[in-house]
């Protein structure tokens, strides 16, 4: 009961950054697509999906450390427990890859989708160009979207346990590591459930979503031929 919140919560945060910052990426990145810009932004993805989340948390301590020994500021705290600025650096080792993930996605998503021809229609009925990013591109490019969200999701539940050691945040991640290391197996049951659950909850939230953002997924009837 003191752990499994803290834990949700550090993932919700880190969600609230990836997956809308991983959007604003892709578009600015498909919209831009022949500038220098969205190739810095591609490789920036791929750079942040191919870094371990262990590396790159070790990479944010030491960069704190230094800055601290530079300055003789404490700019964010490296470890502990707070809904401030604790929550802050686990909070971005959570969001990098699924942010980066989300970017490549929504780039690659994006660039098929204005190419379509509803698009370039919509373009040439005189609508903005916001508008035809709300209401044709991106509900189009939702679901896939969507998919990758949840993708990245199963790998931060992954990455948590970690997470929280490196950062000393006494989440259920934790909880488990010190439960596996203490051959507790009742303890490491007891904490497992939970996370299998959030997850199976997850997965059914997403197909409820999947249909309100994709209507042929609604109205989609299997036949015999």
């Amino acid at each position: 009961k003191r752990a499994l919140p803290k834990s949700l919560g550090l993932l919700a945060v880190s969600l609230l950054i990836a997956v809308p910052l991983g959007i604003l990426l892709g578009i600015g990145a498909a919209v831009r697509r022949h500038s220098r810009l969205s190739g810095l932004v591609i490789f920036a993805s791929t750079f942040g999906i191919s870094t371990p989340s262990f590396f790159a948390a070790m990479l944010l301590v030491w960069l704190m450390v230094w800055l601290y020994q530079s300055t003789g500021k404490h700019l964010l705290p490296i470890a502990g427990f707070g809904w401030d600025t604790h929550v802050i650096l686990p909070a971005l080792v959570l969001a990098a890859r699924p942010a980066a993930a989300v970017t490549r996605l929504s780039y690659n998503a994006l660039l098929d989708i204005l190419d379509a021809e509803y698009v370039r229609t919509a373009t040439s009925k005189g609508l903005s160009r916001n508008t035809v990013l709300v209401r044709h591109v991106l509900r189009n490019a939702g679901v896939p979207i969507l998919t990758t969200a949840i993708v990245s999701l199963r790998y931060s539940l992954a990455i948590l346990p970690i997470v929280e050691v490196i950062f000393s945040w006494p989440g259920i991640g934790a909880a488990l590591l010190t439960a596996i290391q203490a051959q507790d197996v009742s303890a490491a049951i007891g904490l497992i459930l939970p996370l299998a659950l959030f997850f199976v909850l997850v997965n059914i939230g997403a197909d409820i979503l999947y249909k309100r953002l994709d209507p042929r997924l609604r109205d989609s009837k299997v036949g015999v031929a």
